[in-house]
């Protein structure tokens, strides 16, 4: 168990990581079947994932241990009760996000009430492209860092590609929200509104999304300004919490 243990957490933390099989076996110095075997069960039990380039990311469980561990840090709580009182007012599902690491992912979630309904739990990863809460961190990001979180995802889920966002990403700076028109999931509409660290630039976003025969677009655009009000409450906050949340989890859940 040990060794195994001791695999993991050379892959997740590492300097450069993520970890090619050979790395891992190279730096743990343990044989290479025996590398395999183990890697192959973190992969079975989700603690691992592989990426397209044959490295080894921080799996789901990994993740979701991550924030829950940090889950007592005043950010992630206050993100939590945003998406409480988003959900109350507008009976929709609402999900909050942070960048960890090179990855968006959900830190709070307040599901539907209403039995149709996107279901999602938090320590999931959220496309940087393709989702509204992405776009919305995109869109007040760097150049390198859309770059980073672009490159980061690099799954082949259909998710657009970086370059095509640029008029999307222009529109959503000047609203101030990201809209998805049933672009994500056929029948959802969705808006997003990021979260601005000290420096201007996003850390988070927090998004509301419900089924397009239901979320019409006017309703959709008045929650969008609930969002914007819960977003700019969070922005307020001493934004160096939401950066250590980050940094933190980010020592975990190196990519």
């Amino acid at each position: 168990m040990g060794r195994i243990l001791d695999l993991l957490e050379l892959a997740v933390i590492a300097d450069d990581a993520p970890l090619t099989m050979t790395e891992i076996s190279e730096r743990a110095r343990v044989p290479m079947s025996t590398t395999s075997r183990l890697v192959r069960n973190l992969e079975d039990w989700d603690f691992l994932v592989q990426d397209g380039h044959g490295k080894y990311l921080p799996g789901g469980r990994v993740v979701r241990m991550a924030v829950v561990v940090n889950a007592q840090l005043h950010t992630p709580q206050r993100i939590e009760a945003a998406t409480m009182r988003i959900a109350e007012a507008t009976g929709e599902s609402v999900t909050g996000g942070l960048i960890i690491g090179d990855r968006i992912v959900i830190v709070a979630r307040t599901e539907s009430e209403h039995s149709l309904r996107a279901v999602h739990r938090v320590g999931e990863q959220v496309s940087p492209t393709a989702a509204a809460l992405g776009k919305a961190i995109l869109s007040r990001s760097s150049d390198q860092r859309k770059h980073e979180l672009a490159v980061a995802w690099e799954r082949e889920d259909g998710s657009p590609r970086l370059e095509d966002l640029d008029s999307e990403l222009h529109q959503a700076l000047a609203d101030g929200y990201t809209k998805d028109e049933e672009t994500f999931a056929p029948g959802l509409r969705c808006r997003a509104v990021p979260i601005i660290g000290q420096d201007g630039l996003a850390v988070g976003a927090v998004s509301v999304a419900g089924p397009s025969a239901r979320f019409l677009p006017e309703i959709a655009d008045e929650a969008a300004k609930l969002l914007l009000n819960e977003a700019a409450a969070l922005s307020s906050l001493p934004i160096d919490h939401v950066v250590k949340f980050s940094r933190e989890v980010s020592n975990v859940v190196r990519d």
